[in-house]
């Protein structure tokens, strides 16, 4: 089998491969970016119950700190009621005017934290909305990727084996370079060659377009043992059945 035979077969090949494994990747990659997202969702609502369960604890102690206020003017107003003297009417008049305004303030703090925790619970309420539409996409991603390995799998394992094959076919020079070409152009790595201009020998390459020296043809016409390769895009050229049999009726 000649050089561009091999090639081509290969290149067939190869394609197929890429194009199943393609597939498999994309879901793969449907299903990580779920996980992914499912994670961060997760990681938001622990924040947020994490964060109410501190305003939680800090009301708790407005309360009890407000309870031992109330206790404290309890004793204040009967210590007041059983004043004796003006000093000590006014004494006790003014510690308890000052412990109220204490608790006034905490009680303000206190209402405020309790707006934070309806508002830090309507967020978590939300959170798990998403969560749980998040989970069913998630669960649907995975089905889909294992009905696709189910689908392709076998077909996958059996092109890949013919891809191994062809491969042996293929000189390892020229093998070398087709891999290194599949890869940066995504399995594209040969190249026909197309006719501009029969009457002036124009050719160009059939994938980035840039017109090609005849000698480069004529090379390609005459049989090749080593791989001829486009100036611009550097792909591997060869001549499709018309353009060959054009030449050879001129």
């Amino acid at each position: 089998m000649e050089l561009m035979e091999s090639l081509l077969k290969l290149s067939q090949v190869d394609a197929q491969v890429r194009g199943l494994r393609s597939r498999l990747q994309s879901a793969q990659r449907y299903l990580d970016t779920q996980t992914r997202q499912l994670g961060d969702l997760n990681q938001q609502l622990q924040e947020l119950q994490t964060r109410r369960k501190h305003m939680q604890a800090t009301i708790a102690n407005h309360e009890s700190e407000m309870a031992t206020i109330d206790e404290r003017i309890e004793k204040l107003r009967d210590e007041l009621n059983s004043s004796v003297t003006n000093k000590q009417y006014s004494a006790v008049l003014t510690e308890l005017n000052t412990i109220k305004a204490n608790r006034s303030e905490i009680e303000t703090q206190e209402i405020g934290e309790l707006e934070l925790v309806e508002s830090v619970e309507a967020e978590i309420k939300t959170i798990q909305s998403h969560i749980e539409e998040r989970s069913k996409m998630r669960d649907l991603a995975a089905v889909q990727l294992k009905e696709c390995e189910s689908e392709i799998g076998q077909r996958l394992g059996e092109l890949e084996t013919e891809r191994e094959q062809a491969a042996d076919d293929v000189p390892m020079k020229a093998l070398d370079i087709f891999d290194t070409l599949a890869d940066i152009y995504e399995g594209e790595a040969m190249a026909s060659i197309k006719e501009v201009s029969f009457r002036h020998r124009e050719y160009a390459c059939g994938a980035c377009n840039i017109q090609l020296p005849f000698e480069t043809v004529s090379v390609l016409m005459g049989g090749v043992s080593t791989v001829v390769r486009c100036t611009a895009c550097t792909r591997i050229l060869y001549l499709q059945d018309e353009v060959r049999g054009a030449l050879v009726k001129k």
